[in-house]
């Protein structure tokens, strides 16, 4: 895959980058020396405002492994990492009136954190699913990953004063060699390969109040937060604009380049140079696209596997069953069979 050129590479803020810092010096490690090791200036990250390039954090969290010799390092980090450091994300999730409003409020202020990158909150009958994506639907690497969700369920039991158990904990990458500490720590069924980085929670454990619930802090930090979100810089993702459009084009046939990119008003080199630049590829999104939508149908009981096909635009059942095997390691059947299993259990 190509490089993203400086220019365009996303970056993150101090404020996604010092709680792994915190969290590798409650282990017992050398953060000083891990924040060398990738050419950061430490002291330079406390203005929580301080931009990061995504790779030097990607970087970062590769060469704390290594360090500690942890291969579940990412998941470690979470668990021990200093919660003031996320600054005002977790003291306005902290005086939030409950735990669905701190989720929420994550969300909406989610650019203070990473500058292209989403988290969304949606509820699915009586459930709630938290989710993370970057541009163009693609999943965070492993560490970046399994540090993100392991830190929304911490943050979670500390506002709320509960050592609560989400439903389910997906990932996109696939399953270590041993995820036994995956298990322990959130207690729950724990999927790899889902083609998504998400927690899977009961709808009603949103009301759950928050311990330090404060309305009127919450309004300040509130109000700061999206004075802090105004003065951000502003990024436009190719990636994400594709993506949204393959979303509608999804309805019944093959969508194709050439067809995206007169939408979008430029010529299939173009598109694809843009793309390049971001680190990604027109199949890439699409095969994102799609995975993201079947593992979503096929989780329910709605749609059938013969409409799915059609929903995804693929020209062949049989096109459809060999990507679907692909992404997940399952047929579409077998798919649909363990999750209404996990769900009876």
């Amino acid at each position: 895959m190509n490089s993203i050129p400086h220019s365009l590479e996303p970056r993150l803020t101090a404020r996604a980058v010092r709680p792994l810092l915190s969290g590798f010096r409650a282990m017992g490690h050398d953060a000083a020396r891990l924040a060398e090791a990738v050419g950061l200036d430490e002291g330079a990250l406390n203005d929580p405002d301080a931009r990061v390039p995504m790779h030097v954090a990607i970087a970062l969290l590769a060469r704390a492994a290594e360090q500690a010799g942890d291969p579940n390092v990412g998941l470690h980090l979470a668990q021990h990492a200093d919660l003031s450091t996320f600054d005002v994300h977790f003291y306005a999730m902290a005086s939030s009136p409950t735990l669905g409003a701190a989720y929420a409020l994550l969300s909406r202020y989610q650019r203070l954190i990473h500058d292209t990158s989403r988290v969304e909150l949606e509820r699915e009958g009586d459930r709630a699913v938290l989710r993370h994506r970057l541009p163009g639907n693609r999943p965070a690497p492993r560490q970046s990953a399994e540090f993100i969700v392991a830190a929304w369920v911490r943050g979670g039991r500390v506002i709320t004063g509960m050592d609560w158990a989400p439903l389910e904990v997906r990932f996109a990458h696939p399953p270590p060699t041993d995820y036994s500490e995956h298990a322990r720590f959130f207690r729950a069924d724990v999927l790899f390969e889902t083609g998504a980085n998400a927690l899977v929670l009961p709808a009603a454990l949103l009301d759950t109040r928050c311990t330090r619930a404060d309305p009127a802090l919450a309004d300040v930090l509130e109000r700061y937060a999206a004075d802090r979100l105004e003065r951000a810089p502003r990024t436009s993702s190719i990636a994400d604009r594709v993506s949204h459009a393959l979303a509608d084009d999804l309805r019944g046939g093959e969508p194709t380049a050439a067809g995206l990119a007169a939408r979008l008003k430029m010529s299939v080199r173009t598109l694809n140079r843009l793309l390049a630049g971001e680190g990604t590829s027109y199949r890439e999104l699409l095969d994102a696209r799609r995975r993201d939508a079947a593992t979503r149908y096929l989780s329910g009981n709605h749609v059938s596997i013969a409409e799915v096909v059609f929903l995804l635009g693929f020209s062949e059942a049989s096109s459809f069953h060999r990507a679907f095997k692909r992404w997940t390691g399952q047929t579409p059947g077998e798919f649909r069979r363990r999750q209404h299993a996990r769900r009876r259990n």
